[in-house]
């Protein structure tokens, strides 16, 4: 019998994020702001807004408390 894949911190927070993104609320507003939880691992946190970062028409700026993203819908 196989195991099952148990998440990794850094694939639960990922999966945490997304939800906040795809709020149908966010999408409207075209930014989510992102605060980490007690347990959350900071490096898991530098790690997904390096890679938040990366993408084009995404800004993501520091705050006191975490990170505001916001982004420009891709053109069809």
């Amino acid at each position: 019998m196989a195991k099952k894949h148990r998440p990794t911190s850094y694939e639960l927070l990922g999966q945490r994020v997304q939800v906040a993104i795809m709020a149908a609320n966010r999408r409207e507003q075209r930014q989510v702001h992102l605060q980490p939880e007690d347990e959350d691992s900071p490096d898991d946190w530098d790690r997904l807004i390096d890679e938040i970062s990366e993408n084009e028409n995404v800004d993501v700026t520091r705050t006191d408390e975490g990170w505001l993203v916001s982004w420009v819908p891709a053109e069809v």
